[in-house]
């Protein structure tokens, strides 16, 4: 039988592949890349095989890591259990929680999540990662995360996974001053709509306000979310569908911060979430709502049904739905048909 000696093997393989790169994993993982490497090597040593294909980039398990992967996650699910079945009795949790979410979503709500959390069960061990929202529905569904903050612009969550619905925010346009767009505000922006004059301090467009006319976009050339290759992120993407527009990108970005500064430069008009421009440096810029509230972006925190109960994921996931939502998000009205008991369980 192959000897396996240390867990942390099964660690670093099973995050050199869910990051698709030697140094995602190190940086995840708080290792040197070399360490990383060796425990990589080690493993493929006693299981007598190579596990990670290093031949492509981002790079992926062999056929035989493919075969091992699901046992060296269960592996660690069953330590994380274990541990947890010890908090339980003890009553201190001391787990670990991995929240998957959009970056706009850890930079302007997590926070204050973090803080609280900390504040009550300080040996929970809270651990975030940035992807757009389809490699978020899926992974919360593979067991790569415990907890998904993301939107609902993808399908609806299978049988398997229940959501939560968080708040709601509008799509704004980020614009220089003198962009012709703005003449087609119904009112023409105050300046409580100009970036402020610090990175950060960008205020939020009002969700009350009246929107530009979405049909406008179709003047100018259009910066958005997208991965590479690959059309609009569904959030801006459906936006654009229900808006009745078929445009194709002219820029696009996975940072919502280059989407402005894009736009900055004279490339076009920023099509942004507005959580995702409220935490952009838009000095000098005009952001402005595109729609309807009823037209904005629905964000949910979800979770899987089949997974074990775990008492830190549940204080995790508890503080995430008493948190308030960021300044200028429509709090949830209870709409979405698959919300969970106040308790975060079924």
């Amino acid at each position: 039988m192959p000897r396996v000696e240390q867990t942390d093997w099964l660690e670093t393989f099973v995050a050199v592949i869910d990051h698709g790169s030697f140094s995602g994993a190190a940086r995840a993982l708080h290792r040197a890349q070399s360490r990383v490497s060796t425990h990589v090597a080690s493993l493929e040593k006693a299981l007598g095989g190579t596990l990670v294909d290093r031949s492509h980039r981002p790079i992926g398990p062999t056929e035989l890591g493919t075969a091992f992967l699901p046992h060296a996650r269960a592996v660690l699910d069953a330590l994380e259990r274990g541990a947890e079945a010890v908090d339980a009795h003890t009553g201190t949790p001391r787990g670990r929680v991995v929240i998957g979410c959009h970056p706009s979503v850890s930079a302007g709500f997590l926070p204050t999540v973090l803080a609280a959390v900390h504040a009550e069960h300080p040996f929970v061990r809270v651990e975030l990662t940035e992807h757009t929202t389809p490699d978020l529905v899926s992974g919360i569904g593979a067991g790569r995360f415990h907890i998904a903050i993301h939107s609902l612009a993808a399908d609806p969550p299978s049988d398997d996974l229940q959501s939560v619905h968080l708040w709601t925010e509008r799509f704004v346009a980020v614009v220089p001053p003198d962009h012709p767009i703005l003449r087609a505000m119904p009112d023409r922006p105050d300046e409580g709509l100009h970036g402020g004059e610090q990175p950060g301090t960008a205020p939020q467009a009002d969700m009350a306000q009246e929107g530009l006319p979405p049909r406008v976009l179709a003047e100018h050339p259009v910066i958005a979310i997208a991965q590479p290759g690959a059309a609009a992120d569904p959030d801006a993407g459906g936006a654009l569908s229900a808006w009745g527009l078929e445009i194709p990108l002219a820029w696009q970005s996975e940072q919502p911060q280059s989407v402005v500064n894009l736009a900055r430069a004279g490339l076009g008009v920023g099509v942004l979430n507005g959580l995702a421009a409220a935490v952009s440096d838009t000095c000098g810029m005009v952001v402005v709502p595109v729609g309807t509230v009823a037209e904005g972006r629905l964000v949910a925190a979800t979770r899987d049904r089949r997974a074990a109960t775990s008492p830190s994921v549940d204080v995790v996931y508890r503080t995430i739905l008493a948190t308030p939502p960021p300044q200028g998000m429509q709090p949830a009205r209870g709409d979405l048909p698959t919300r969970l008991a106040p308790d975060g369980r079924p």
